[in-house]
């Protein structure tokens, strides 16, 4: 058995479902420092990835995860795999297109920080992962 080296960076989980999308995001977290691991929404839908066994597998610190319409359907999915011992205690970002509305069908959550409307910018995403570990991003040096 190999021995598993230690992470020196936080590790996030980008969840979405347009691959451009966690394309950047991804990009810009690992810019800032970030370990990422990364799944498409469609795959945990159909049953082709078992979401559990992944954050099992990878114990991100913070699981940023994006609810697309209809809001009330995904919600409750997540809702019900939160309950879960690997998921329950994460830090989650969520991330929508329609902040209103996603407020609206879940209402008050513990959620960490739902980013407003599409577009949103990776960077807003990489600050909320920021507030949501209580770290700051690193002085971006002008070149």
């Amino acid at each position: 058995m190999t021995a598993v080296a230690p992470r020196t960076s936080p590790l996030v989980a980008i969840f979405n479902s347009r691959d451009e999308v966690i394309e950047a995001i991804r990009s810009a977290l690992v810019n800032d420092g970030f370990a990422t691991v990364t799944a498409r929404l469609a795959e945990i839908q159909n049953g082709t990835l078992d979401l559990v066994a992944f954050i099992a597998v990878h114990g991100p610190d913070v699981i940023v995860y994006d609810l697309p319409r209809p809001y009330e359907n995904h919600w409750n999915f997540l809702r019900l795999m939160r309950e879960t011992t690997s998921l329950k205690d994460r830090l989650w970002i969520l991330t929508t297109t329609d902040k209103e509305a996603l407020e609206a069908a879940v209402g008050a959550s513990d959620v960490v920080e739902i980013i407003v409307g599409q577009p949103y910018g990776a960077d807003d995403v990489v600050e909320a992962v920021h507030a949501a570990l209580g770290t700051q991003a690193p002085e971006k040096t002008e070149r």
